[in-house]
């Protein structure tokens, strides 16, 4: 299985990765469109933060609007903000630096 994140190729996690959120949400809104070739997943919160998801047989292709920062140690996704500087460490984790 192909995993893709905002257009760069990433390690498949059986378990998938947990969204990090660096600006705090209230509302979201998800939508799930099923068709013959995959679905749709597509993620609005109040924050601003748009996430849609493509997955088929072969391919997850996700796309979200903002940076982020993938910690393959702790399966985790920052979404970060304009202002978030990042420090990536050589074991593959993230350290974020408001």
């Amino acid at each position: 299985m192909r995993v893709f994140l905002n257009g760069k190729e990433m390690k498949f996690n059986e378990h998938g990765y947990e969204y990090v959120f660096l600006k705090p949400y209230k509302k979201h809104m998800y939508e799930n469109i099923k068709k013959d070739h995959g679905e749709l997943k597509i993620q609005l919160y109040d924050n601003g933060v748009q996430i849609r998801t493509l997955i088929t047989e072969t391919e997850i292709s996700t796309l979200i609007n903002r940076d982020v920062a993938v910690d393959t140690v702790n399966n985790k996704v920052y979404i970060l903000e304009a202002d978030s500087k990042v420090k990536e460490n050589p074991d593959g984790s993230v350290e974020v630096l408001y």
